[in-house]
């Protein structure tokens, strides 16, 4: 979706418990409508598709349109929205769904929207962004920087393999656990295996006459690191024991481990920072890199957030 200045904006439609996908009514994000409109349905829960356009007071261009034109510009939006609802409903019969036009910052009204959604979907780019580009557009990268709960991003080159298991990269960090919560919950709704990810690349904390000893100690380290990893996600694991677990502890980069894991993946979950990052950054290094080149939709949690909403069993 195209970001320009205006007011904030806020959505008056009911948010808490829906799925709420931003789009622009594009193609590319009709993309992320469909994939909001299947995991509603899956989940059972009522989906809000929501448009943000430029408020009447933007910048030298709207304010020197008149209202007269204003008004035109905001039914010929409203029309849109309405064709693309008409057709997600067409394809999705089974699909609650309702929409929203809402005049203010297309970031900033998706974030808000994740303080109690259950799940935030947007789309990684929108229609003026050049397919050649493999980055977030400023409004994906702004929500999930900025969102509140749970948030996922389906980019343009994403591709989501039904049957290919979820994801997860995993520390000790409390976004890791929260990410895995997410991950358990998407598994044993998907009926897939979750792949647990550790990364880490012990060649870049040594000097290279220590790397010896490194492989010398490495069988008793990684026994320690896996018994480290099971128990951060030990207690949510029992609460989906159908759910089959590989656990993978990987001498790589976090974020590329997780990139790689992607390609026959259905999702990735990743936490907003883990245990390296700043405390003061929203969006780590990883998960930025893996909003950006991983081959299956993401969805990005942040700690505080998301133990607010578990009280109880929530599917992805």
């Amino acid at each position: 979706m195209s970001e320009q200045p205006s007011g904030p904006g806020r959505i008056r439609s009911k948010t808490a418990g829906h799925i709420v996908v931003g789009t622009d009514g594009s193609d590319r994000a009709y993309k992320a409508v469909s994939w909001a409109a299947e995991r509603a349905i899956a989940r059972g829960l009522p989906l809000l598709v929501v448009m943000v356009i430029p408020g009447p007071q933007v910048g030298r261009t709207f304010t020197a349109m008149n209202e007269s034109f204003q008004e035109q510009f905001k039914g010929r939006c409203q029309q849109r929205l309405n064709a693309e609802v008409e057709q997600l409903r067409r394809e999705y019969p089974e699909v609650d769904v309702s929409s929203e036009l809402v005049e203010g910052y297309a970031s900033y009204v998706l974030a808000q929207a994740s303080k109690d959604a259950a799940q935030v979907v947007v789309g990684a780019r929108g229609r003026g962004a050049p397919v050649s580009v493999k980055l977030l557009g400023g409004v994906s990268d702004a929500v999930t920087t900025h969102s509140h709960g749970p948030v996922a991003v389906i980019t343009d080159e994403s591709w989501e393999n039904q049957n290919g298991p979820v994801i997860v990269g995993i520390d000790d960090s409390n976004e890791a656990r929260a990410a895995a919560r997410v991950a358990f919950e998407a598994a044993d709704l998907r009926k897939v295996p979750l792949v647990v990810i550790h990364a880490w690349d012990y060649a870049m904390i040594g000097t290279p006459w220590e790397y010896d000893i490194w492989d010398e100690s490495m069988s008793q380290i990684m026994d320690e690191l896996t018994a480290q990893i099971k128990n951060v996600f030990a207690d949510v694991q029992a609460q989906y024991p159908d759910v089959e677990v590989d656990l993978r502890v990987i001498d790589s980069s976090p974020a590329q481990a997780l990139i790689d894991a992607s390609v026959d993946a259905g999702l990735v979950v990743v936490g907003s920072r883990g245990r390296g990052g700043f405390a003061g950054l929203l969006l780590g290094s990883t998960s930025k890199r893996v909003l950006r080149e991983a081959h299956c939709p993401v969805i990005v949690t942040r700690a505080e957030q998301t133990d607010k909403k578990a009280n109880g069993k929530r599917k992805r």
